[in-house]
């Protein structure tokens, strides 16, 4: 098994998620932190064999770059990278020892829905970078959705605002932690939803991101 480049992408971003996954037979990956903040999907063009733990990923992604042409080979309780005559033994982790998503989330609605270009993401994780700021609020301001980094806990806290197409079916205010933002580049069609979570959904790459609303978010 050879891994295409948009697996390796999902592993790689989904690493910064939760370092630690585990792997199901067939071609879809889930991924959640300890925390359990963030679900994240995607459906690969690779189907695995057999399920299986991997502790490290960031690690394994290392090992499989070191082969210039890495095959995977999978056996009971590891795989072997193998790259021409050279065989890299590499062992599965239980699935039991790793926090992974056991549960779907399903939205039927929505109170509110934007898009969110992948140059808006960007500026997002700049801005919070440049300000020393964690916090993104959601808000409808005069008929028009608004995304502004600040410190919420801070009234002098310096911001930013974004302006993004959406629509909304009423008034809200919704806090996420831009940290959270774990997302693969991509551009994004975001759904609010009044039971906490955030949904973003890539627009070129079967990935979707459920992220959890901080708890003083509010909708009317």
């Amino acid at each position: 098994m050879k891994l295409s480049p948009f697996t390796k992408a999902v592993l790689n971003n989904f690493s910064t998620i939760n370092n630690s996954m585990v792997f199901n037979e067939g071609n879809e990956i889930r991924v959640m932190p300890e925390n359990k903040t963030i679900l994240a999907e995607a459906i690969v063009t690779d189907s695995f064999p057999q399920t299986f733990g991997i502790y490290d990923v960031r690690q394994l992604m290392g090992v499989e770059s070191l082969a210039k042409d890495p095959d995977l080979l999978f056996k009971e309780k590891y795989m072997e990278v193998k790259d021409g005559k050279n065989t890299l033994k590499y062992f599965f982790t239980d699935p039991s020892r790793i926090v992974t998503p056991t549960k779907r989330i399903t939205i039927t609605s929505s109170e509110a829905t934007f898009e969110l270009p992948v140059a808006t993401i960007k500026s997002l994780h700049k801005t919070s970078q440049v300000l020393s700021v964690e916090d993104l609020l959601i808000t409808k301001q005069e008929g028009e959705l608004e995304l502004t980094v600040l410190d919420k806990s801070n009234p002098t806290s310096h911001s930013c605002s974004f302006e993004v197409e959406g629509k909304s079916s009423s008034g809200f205010k919704v806090y996420l932690k831009i940290p959270n933002l774990k997302l693969i580049e991509d551009d994004y069609t975001v759904a609010l939803s009044s039971k906490g979570v955030a949904l973003f959904t890539a627009k070129s790459n079967p990935v979707k991101y459920y992220i959890a609303i901080e708890s003083d978010s509010s909708f009317e």
